[in-house]
């Protein structure tokens, strides 16, 4: 296996929260975001472009000759460092989830990096249905969920913010509420005429957003495939929030290969319910337990985002994984046995690089303190194992830079929110007390 290379660019598709065609998810944290970008500069867009032509775009192109020929593009840049972490990276777990070679793709790829749309169907997408959302997570902001555009502008003022596109204008709507139409895209015909014609090539759809479960159209794409006699070839991935489960989606799901869903669950109590404003653990926890009682071919896991916000929680959490919570099958597999971690790479008021070294120390003193208890627990050898390696490796990312002349911004960026939504940081962190008290 070429220490680079990676199927994405391959036989993958992905659309930014504002339709932006980009080359993989992981790329967001780099300066182009990883944005597929026409000759004269302009983004490829899924609610008016060509998503065919996108793939022979020039960004394409150039990181798969960099792949085949065993070089990191700066687009990779985050998998690259997390694999340096000795953490799991996006570019392994798809090698794992997909039997498509280095030979393979060398096979179809032009030495420009071109390749034959035709013959290497779209067989995996990644959709970020646009910002509708009925959370305002501390780690993201307006292009994740419009439910940030009060806060966002009480924080920075002006009319509006950047995107990858450019200035993004928030104007009210009729009910006197602040709105843009630049995350529409997903209402394009021309998307879904797109999406709907390739479903005999899908093996793999994974949903995000905003809230995917809050978009009606994915609904009727879900039908889609059931009508056309696919549905048994499919898996659906999502991102959800644990939120927003609705019963006619168990349904719907009963017909699939297989529902996998990424629950963006980042702690216990009040610490998601500070991370994932204005979130209430009760529903969530309803919702996991429901998730956790359906049919076999339906599996989950807790996607725990690790911030500057929940670093210290990490294992309380895991403590209560592990002996409180009951679960059959959310994280209880040998692969997946306690967490399935995401550490936070931006914005940097979430990354905990951002934190000052007496803190890092005191994570690492916590962490080494919890490790006393889960070899002490005469746990299973894979459940203590996962569990040590999640620690190991936030630490090491949490070190690999430092970035702590963020930290005063940090700090203020945190009580002048704090403020707006009525809360204290000390409540879910009180390690911080030196800092806020």
């Amino acid at each position: 296996m070429s220490n680079t290379f990676c199927p994405i660019p391959w036989i993958f598709q992905a659309v930014r929260n504002n339709g932006d065609v980009r080359i993989c998810c992981q790329a967001n944290v780099t300066k182009n975001r990883g944005v597929v970008r026409k000759p004269d500069g302009t983004s490829y867009n899924a609610g008016r472009d060509s998503m065919e032509e996108a793939r022979n775009a020039d960004l394409m192109t150039a990181v798969r000759k960099n792949m085949l020929e065993g070089r990191w593009s700066d687009e990779c840049g985050r998998c690259r460092t997390e694999e340096e972490s000795g953490l799991r990276s996006r570019r392994l777990y798809e090698h794992d989830n997909w039997d498509y070679s280095l030979e393979d793709a060398k096979q179809v790829t032009n030495s420009d990096g071109t390749i034959n749309t035709s013959q290497t169907p779209l067989i995996y997408y990644d959709l970020r249905f646009g910002n509708l959302c009925n959370l305002k997570c501390r780690m993201c902001g307006p292009t994740d969920s419009h439910s940030w555009y009060e806060d966002w502008l009480q924080l920075y003022g002006g009319d509006g913010f950047n995107d990858t596109h450019g200035y993004v204008k928030l104007e009210k709507n009729s009910k006197g509420r602040l709105y843009t139409s630049n995350y529409d895209w997903h209402t394009s015909e021309k998307f879904w005429d797109h999406i709907e014609s390739n479903i005999p090539n899908m093996q793999h759809v994974y949903m995000a957003g905003g809230e995917p479960l809050m978009i009606e159209r994915h609904y009727d794409f879900l039908q889609k495939c059931i009508d056309m006699g696919k549905s048994q070839q499919i898996g659906i991935e999502y991102n959800t929030n644990m939120t927003n489960l609705q019963p006619r989606v168990l349904d719907l799901w009963k017909e699939f290969k297989d529902i996998r869903i990424g629950a963006s669950v980042d702690g216990i109590g009040k610490v998601v319910e500070y991370q994932r404003f204005p979130a209430k653990w009760p529903m969530i926890l309803k919702n996991l337990k429901i998730i956790d009682s359906l049919d076999s071919n339906v599996r989950a896991w807790l996607a725990c985002t690790v911030t500057t916000l929940n670093v210290f929680h990490i294992p309380e959490y895991m403590k209560w994984k592990i002996k409180e919570s009951g679960f059959k099958k959310i994280n209880s597999g040998k692969r997946l046995p306690v967490l399935t971690i995401h550490v936070a790479h931006s914005p940097d008021t979430a990354c905990i690089q951002t934190l000052p070294l007496e803190m890092k120390q005191l994570v690492r003193e916590q962490y080494d303190n919890f490790k006393d208890w889960l070899i002490n627990e005469d746990l299973p050898q894979h459940v203590e194992h996962g569990a040590m390696s999640i620690l190991n490796n936030i630490v090491a990312f949490m070190m690999k830079e430092d970035k702590s002349h963020k930290w005063d911004w940090f700090c203020t960026y945190t009580k002048q929110l704090d403020k707006l939504r009525n809360q204290n940081i000390l409540d879910v962190v009180p390690e911080y007390e030196s800092y806020f008290g």
